[in-house]
């Protein structure tokens, strides 16, 4: 497992810094407009994305074959894509938070409650999202996992969206909505993990 991570680490090396300069840049033009909490949303989701881009980039180099000859098994493969997209995504939230903070700080806004239910959005989207997306990149073509992106966040905010109609209390939509990301994101881990184990290949 931690010999996958460093590999996929490596790989996303450069883009995790490209993507870190883009969303320093445009979070702090964004927190001058909107509350600066949606820093810790687009930190979480940003970050987290590029741990599924590692999907397709194995299958383009032809690693996931290579795989197939070294000791390395299947489940360990897709727990590892879980696992990276877990990480990836407490740094976005964390880094997020922390230029969050920084910027109610200028602003003379920091709000503890809103910086929890802001957290609370930024897990339940990112785990929904990637319940969705990490499976679909292992088993679909390029073209449709492609798809599945741009189908999965919508479907999480409409999701994050269903709680705050069935719950009056924010912090209380926030907190279920972000409990049931964590439950459908553990299902997807189980189920992928298990199906592609049964496959000849990854």
């Amino acid at each position: 497992m931690k010999g996958l991570l460093l590999k996929d680490f490596h790989l996303t090396k450069s883009v995790l810094c490209i993507n870190l300069a883009i969303f320093i840049v445009i979070g702090v033009a964004l927190s001058f407009f909107t509350s600066t909490w949606v820093l810790t949303v687009l930190a979480t989701i940003m970050l987290g994305t590029v741990s599924v881009s590692t999907i397709n980039m194995d299958k383009t180099s032809g690693w996931y074959k290579f795989s197939g000859v070294i000791p390395v098994s299947k489940k360990s493969v897709v727990e590892s894509k879980y696992a990276l997209y877990i990480l990836l995504s407490g740094v976005g939230c964390i880094f997020g938070v922390a230029l969050g903070v920084v910027t109610s700080l200028l602003k003379n806004q920091l709000d503890y409650g809103t910086m929890l239910m802001f957290v609370c959005i930024s897990l339940a989207i990112s785990l929904i999202s990637g319940s969705i997306t990490i499976p679909c990149n292992f088993l679909l073509s390029d073209e449709k996992s492609t798809l599945s992106v741009v189908i999965s966040y919508p479907l999480s905010a409409a999701t994050f969206a269903g709680t705050f109609l069935l719950f009056d209390n924010k912090q209380v939509a926030c907190g279920v909505a972000a409990l049931l990301g964590i439950i459908l994101f553990v299902l997807s881990w189980r189920i992928t993990r298990r199906f592609i184990a049964a496959k000849d290949t990854v």
